[in-house]
């Protein structure tokens, strides 16, 4: 089979490699569209250690494909000719630690030991494949966007429009949060968070705390009555905001959670600084450096989570958004390749000056 294969910075190409053998329980899946990653692309530009990918190895991880073969004692759930998607964490036996790896920019992927609803799923036979991609993204997204449980009437707000953002927005209008907002500063982005349903800064163009309080109002703190404030503590209160510890009386918007996709320290720190009573914040992005948390996250006992991967009921969630066209989610599909084009798709999918979002390899070209 063909096979796109990792070598290093820059440096990956399309090989011959064997069809991988099918053990007992095992289902070999033929790879009909595989996504290109935002680890796919950090492994091209800086190297892949960090994302646990090495010098011959397979890459790729989202998919969508057909039941190819069957192992003499596979689940009788799948036949041969099924739709299905291949969740990476679970598809080798040794676990997420291979995810990133999992093989799916290949004309062929092993799932072992298969297994309904908890490494390979089945789909609707007649499901929009470029859409069917995205899967996994979404289910990123999605996790990371419902993680800290948000109501259908609280104020969200999105940083980051690329694609795990994109994909954390239609997670949310698909839950049924009516207000959410997208930062970024791209407006051809901020487009297709606008065609997705939400609302849309421009943090090159605009104050980003200014609009934010222009859409969703100014929060208001019922417990602090800064009418009475007397000159004495009113000069101790500003030497208090100056150093970052409290931002009492500050205008801030009426947000009660953020999702960070953006892994731009200086956003997600605005956004800290923004922080109301108990304000929450679901951080999905990767910093390789330490980031500052400033005094006012503790002054208004915010809470900050971290979000990875995803549960099955989100898995289900995001399936049955992609397959009943819930969002236009397909929007963020920029550029298709055939595998035959690996080595040009990865650089398409890596270098900003393409103005891609999600690339696809369509294996059926």
């Amino acid at each position: 089979m063909k096979a796109g294969i990792y070598y290093g910075v820059s440096n990956v190409a399309v090989e011959d490699r064997a069809v991988p053998e099918v053990g007992d329980k095992d289902v070999l899946v033929k790879v009909r569209r595989a996504g290109i990653c935002g680890s796919d692309t950090g492994s091209w530009l800086h190297g892949g250690l960090r994302y646990g990918v090495f010098s011959g190895m397979v890459e790729g991880h989202e998919m969508v494909g057909e039941v190819a073969k069957m192992g003499p004692s596979a689940s009788s759930d799948f036949h041969v000719g099924d739709i299905v998607w291949v969740d990476p964490s679970k598809a080798r036996r040794v676990g997420k630690l291979a995810a990133d790896v999992c093989g799916t920019f290949a004309e062929y992927v092993l799932v072992e030991d298969a297994r309904q609803d908890y490494n390979l799923f089945l789909l609707d036979k007649n499901i929009d494949l470029d859409a069917a991609a995205l899967i996994e993204p979404l289910a990123v997204g999605t996790q990371g966007a419902l993680a800290l449980d948000p109501k259908p009437d609280e104020n969200v707000v999105v940083l980051g429009a690329g694609t795990i953002g994109l994909c954390a927005a239609a997670g949310l209008v698909n839950h049924g949060i009516k207000n959410v907002v997208v930062v970024d500063r791209n407006e051809w982005k901020l487009e297709i968070a606008r065609k997705i349903g939400a609302q849309t800064v421009n943090s090159r163009e605009e104050n980003v705390a200014d609009r934010l309080c222009d859409i969703f109002g100014e929060f208001v703190d019922t417990e602090t009555h800064m009418e009475h404030i007397y000159p004495e503590l009113g000069a101790a209160l500003q030497k208090i905001m100056d150093s970052g510890i409290a931002n009492v009386g500050a205008k801030r918007p009426n947000v009660q959670l953020y999702v960070d996709c953006a892994g731009a320290q200086e956003l997600l720190q605005m956004a800290f600084k923004l922080c109301v009573n108990n304000t929450r914040y679901s951080i999905v992005s990767v910093y390789s450096d330490p980031v500052p948390v400033p005094g006012s996250i503790f002054m208004s006992q915010a809470k900050v989570c971290g979000s990875a991967g995803y549960t099955l009921p989100v898995i289900h969630e995001v399936i049955d958004h992609i397959t009943n066209e819930r969002t236009p989610i397909k929007d963020i599909i920029t550029a298709k390749y055939s595998l035959d084009e690996f080595p040009k798709a990865m650089e398409h999918a890596a270098v900003k000056s393409y103005k891609n979002i999600k690339v696809l390899l369509d294996m059926d070209r």
